[in-house]
């Protein structure tokens, strides 16, 4: 049985199927059809409704979500609320009105999904702030449409902030903190389950019967979506806390494999700022929320994008299964196209580096539009140049090959040259000899090659001071 909070009272359900999206529960079970359908694949966010959970301080924290690839069990212990919940006793909430008052309600198809997201976005910032342009466009970069631009939307975003008032009163916020309280985080079911370590998780691990591990969802239920691929049974590792810490001793970073894009980006913001700048440019808000790092390197795309980065940065992968953990670099765990050395009953537990000491990390994502895209290159390299000549240098590259790159004898071949040696012309020389890309959709092998070595020239003259037209 799942339990939830919506309209200040608690849900029950019996069990439910275990690749039930929130869209269809939403639509076809509880008749909510204010929450709408594009693209069923967590791009246009027409579906977003914002999902409520206590934090460390037991606060109550909102993440705008795309309920067309999220679990219905996902609401396990969690508060719902979708823009047909904003409104009060014969009011419009704040975000509503202005969106009126401002003429940013367009065909009405997408609106329930910039709703929430705004929605999402004002909740989580102090009493009285109002977010800068930036900080509106990016709450809405996952809700596509077309019908106009967004200025009219960013301004009652902005707008809405300075009417703000709380989705809830104070007695009911205190009344729906309870409720959470007094849901447990965990979830056993036939069909799906959600433990809550990594013990309880061993358990169900050997259990007879087949299972499928999932995470955030954002590739796998594609294939429920996309391919219309049935999953019987699910195993969430969304409630693991081992899983969901960032960890430092000394210089050395470990983060856990449940580790989402959004935290990630608020310790890299601070710790690590290349990658900050990355994560801003993987999927949007509400892809970030439920995306993790795990799931990034389990998925074994050649692109990836965190990939390239961890190679850069030298990572090594801890993986765990109920027999014990073992260690490897994360050079050797991708294997082949989509394969990678994770054994049955396995799962990618964390992910460990050392942070920069006077290297400098270079990231550059090619793509064909810079928000929501999947890249054509993802680019990495953690350099170190002293007098002009390259005393160390990491790569990463996704998108050169059937599996993410360390291109271990491209840097090997630039370790301990001087800057100037190398010229356009030298490096493609240098790149075509031992990358084979392919060509596809996204780009031809001629234009990665090119890309490859121009972001390289452009990477080591930039570490090293020099730049050339």
């Amino acid at each position: 049985m799942i339990q939830y909070v919506h309209r200040n009272k608690r849900v029950s359900e019996a069990d439910l199927p275990a690749d039930l999206t929130l869209l269809d529960y939403l639509r076809n079970s509880l008749g909510l059809s204010a929450t709408k359908e594009g693209c069923a694949s967590g791009d246009c966010g027409a579906c977003t409704v914002a999902l409520g959970a206590l934090d460390e301080s037991g606060q109550l924290v909102y993440q705008s979500v795309n309920s067309c690839i999220c679990p219905a069990t996902e609401l396990h212990a969690r508060e719902l609320v979708t823009a047909a919940d904003l409104h009060g006793a014969g009011s419009l909430h704040p975000v509503q009105s202005a969106f009126v008052e401002q003429h940013a309600s367009q065909c009405g198809f997408c609106t329930p999904g910039f709703i929430v997201s705004a929605f999402t976005l004002l909740e989580g910032l102090p009493e009285g702030e109002i977010p800068t342009e930036e900080q509106a466009s990016q709450a809405v970069a996952g809700n596509l449409c077309r019908c106009t631009g967004y200025g009219p939307i960013i301004k009652a975003v902005q707008t809405a902030a300075q009417e703000k008032s709380s989705y809830h009163s104070q007695t009911d916020k205190q009344q729906v903190l309870e409720l959470l309280r007094q849901i447990e985080p965990g979830l056993s079911s036939t069909a799906f389950a959600l433990p809550e370590s990594l013990d309880a998780l061993a358990e169900l691990m050997l259990e007879e019967g087949s299972f499928e591990i999932i995470a955030g969802g954002t590739d796998l239920m594609l294939e429920v979506t996309q391919r219309l691929q049935s999953k019987p049974r699910l195993i969430g590792l969304s409630r693991i806390v081992e899983l969901l810490k960032i960890e430092r001793q000394g210089q050395r970073v470990s983060v856990g494999a449940g580790v989402s894009f959004s935290q990630l980006h608020a310790w890299a913001a601070v710790h690590l700022p290349p990658l900050a700048e990355l994560l801003l440019h993987i999927g949007s808000d509400q892809i970030r929320n439920r995306g993790t790092l795990g799931g990034n390197l389990g998925t074994a795309s050649p692109i990836g994008d965190l990939p390239p980065v961890l190679l850069a940065l030298d990572a090594q992968i801890r993986l765990w299964s109920p027999n014990g953990v073992r260690e490897l670099p994360l050079a050797e765990f991708f294997v082949g196209y989509r394969k990678t050395l994770i054994h049955k009953n396995e799962i990618i537990h964390s992910v460990s580096f050392e942070l920069l000491q006077s290297e400098e990390l270079i990231i550059e994502k090619v793509s064909k539009r810079r928000e929501d895209d999947i890249s054509a290159l993802l680019f990495a390299a953690c350099i170190g140049i002293n007098a002009g000549t390259i005393e160390s240098i990491k790569l990463g590259l996704g998108g050169v090959a059937a599996v993410p790159t360390a291109a271990p004898e491209i840097s090997a071949a630039l370790v301990g040259t001087a800057v100037d040696t190398w010229d356009m012309a030298a490096l493609r020389q240098l790149v075509g000899l031992h990358l084979q890309p392919m060509s596809d959709l996204r780009a031809s092998a001629e234009y990665r090659l090119h890309c490859t070595s121009a972001l390289l020239l452009d990477a080591i003259t930039r570490v090293g001071g020099k730049y050339e037209n």
